[in-house]
């Protein structure tokens, strides 16, 4: 368990605090790309770590991330018009770029020295395309980083699914589900053969099923953590899943060789509301229009959204859409999918868990140790100013997350560094 002290730096994220300072000095994504589909399309509200902003197109394609609020008076750029290279805000007109150059202010007279007034901007964020995401960096522009080259952001377009869920929850509950391979045994399981690969394990997943006290073996990294759940896996192996937490807030989710890969971002919107931004990716083919009809329309893997939005149908008014009947003979949970289970048990937790009630026991290994790097780092980062290894090292994050069958004579160490977990390109 945490004291209150602990837990509340772990979970606010907001301006000024310890957690939402480190936070700033990563990459993160701010919405999807789909959300800005056009060049001169509507603008989009983004809110992060307790900040508003309004995200915009230009003409030429390029996306910028400004201050919701326009420098003038105030008022909302998100009513603003996107047009001829620039978002101009309805109250007065002034127009901005999307690095926040001022283009415009036709409410001045030509010899207003507004006009030429080298301060006067709207205050811009830096912003990046890749993998399906536009991600921003918030910290200061002097020391903007290189961007995480996870394996997906590098892949052609047609290999790569990205989606994003709305979870009225604190990013850590979010996160520490991800990373908790214990909880696949139950929450996820099935009371009979399942229809289709959730997992994306093939076979292995019997061995998921049957060994519900994986042993752990877990190993603080530069990026972030190496997780290595061992279950029995027959006579002579042992059945490793090996995830891989990539600081801040990334899970790359265990699959079977040659399968689809899994990443899991949980982006903080507030302290009490978080994106959770899911990523499916083959390195080798195109995904195929079973697994894409898959992931749009949501059966057993993914949750269905209310039509238009980002925001599962299943929710804590309906009870997740839970069937009592079904839990009976067909659901550990009863609840129609992973994804709306995962969401369900952590929103469940309250919006902000209080862990000071917990009893942690050896399979919450990972979770304990993800919870004191996050508040060790965003402690030397307040006190010191020194960021982790891997805000500067984006190759850090060229990881691979894998479910495998090995032979018992395999270590720990050796399972948890098998080439498969490092990309060859």
């Amino acid at each position: 368990m945490l004291n209150s002290e602990s837990n509340e730096i772990l979970t606010r994220v907001g301006p000024g605090t310890a957690m939402g300072g480190l936070f700033r000095q990563f990459w993160q994504p701010a919405l999807l790309s789909e959300e800005l589909p056009a060049p001169d399309c509507p603008p989009v509200r983004v809110r992060l770590m307790g900040e508003n902003f309004v995200a915009f197109r230009d003409s030429a394609g390029k996306v910028g991330l400004l201050d919701a609020h326009c420098p003038h008076r105030l008022a909302d750029l998100f009513f603003g018009r996107n047009e001829e290279g620039g978002l101009r805000c309805v109250y007065h007109g002034w127009k901005f770029s999307v690095t926040g150059e001022v283009l415009d202010i036709p409410c001045e007279p030509a010899g207003s020295p507004m006009r030429c007034n080298p301060n006067i901007r709207a205050r811009a964020y830096a912003v990046h395309e890749a993998g399906g995401l536009v991600w921003a960096y918030l910290g200061p522009r002097e020391s903007i980083p290189p961007l995480p080259e996870m394996e997906f952001m590098s892949l052609p377009a047609e290999n790569v699914y990205v989606s994003k869920c709305l979870m009225r929850c604190n990013f850590q509950q979010a996160l520490e589900g991800s990373i908790d391979t214990a909880h696949l045994t139950f929450l996820h399981r099935s009371m009979a053969p399942m229809e289709k690969d959730v997992f994306a394990v093939g076979e292995l997943q019997e061995f998921g099923d049957a060994d519900g006290a994986p042993r752990f073996f877990c190993e603080d990294t530069d990026y972030g953590m190496r997780i290595s759940a061992r279950r029995e896996g027959g006579l002579d192996s042992y059945y490793w899943r090996i995830t891989q937490w990539l600081m801040p807030t990334t899970v790359l989710v265990p699959t079977g060789e040659d399968l689809v890969c899994r990443a899991n971002l949980f982006i903080p919107i507030d302290d009490e509301n978080c994106w959770w931004y899911r990523v499916r990716y083959h390195v080798r083919r195109p995904l195929t229009g079973d697994e894409l009809a898959e992931y749009k329309h949501g059966t057993l893997d993914y949750a269905k959204l209310v039509p238009g939005t980002y925001v599962p149908e299943g929710s804590r008014a309906n009870d997740y859409l839970m069937d009592r009947g079904l839990q009976k003979s067909g659901s550990f949970t009863g609840i129609p999918s992973a994804q709306l289970q995962d969401i369900a048990v952590q929103e469940s937790q309250g919006a902000i868990a209080d862990r000071t009630k917990e009893h942690l026991g050896t399979s919450d290994t990972a979770i304990v140790r993800c919870r004191r790097r996050l508040i060790a780092s965003a402690k030397t980062f307040l006190n010191e100013g020194v960021v982790p290894v891997a805000v500067a090292r984006g190759d850090l994050y060229k990881r691979r997350a894998v479910a495998m069958l090995l032979p018992k004579e395999v270590t720990a160490e050796q399972a948890g560094t098998h080439p498969a977990t490092v990309p060859t390109a």
